[in-house]
């Protein structure tokens, strides 16, 4: 997420977060680059998809990143979300369960 808030950000900011929520982490990711439109926006975890043939061109990438940190996320029990305006930015968070109880107990 960070690489491409990176990438997608000719001039602007990108920012990094982590909020401690208690029983869960967020990992936020904002930046003031291109935004995802809206035509697109349910197809950016899918795997080799990018946003257009312009975009792949343009800003390289395989289209595997988020479809990625998606199925790792999910598979540790969070979750990832997005807010986007076209020409303004996005920001990406994922929301990751604290576990350490169950991970630190022998089985």
């Amino acid at each position: 997420m960070l690489s491409n808030a990176i990438k997608f950000t000719e001039q602007g900011r990108v920012q990094l977060a982590l909020e401690n929520g208690g029983d869960q982490w967020r990992i936020i990711v904002s930046d003031t680059g291109i935004g995802i439109p809206p035509h697109a926006r349910d197809l950016i975890f899918e795997e080799f998809r990018q946003v257009d043939q312009t975009s792949r061109r343009q800003y390289g990438g395989t289209g595997l990143g988020l479809a990625i940190v998606n199925k790792l996320v999910r598979t540790m029990g969070g979750t990832v979300s997005f807010q986007s305006e076209l020409g303004q930015g996005s920001t990406f968070t994922v929301t990751l369960p604290l576990q350490t109880q169950a991970l630190l107990q022998p089985s």
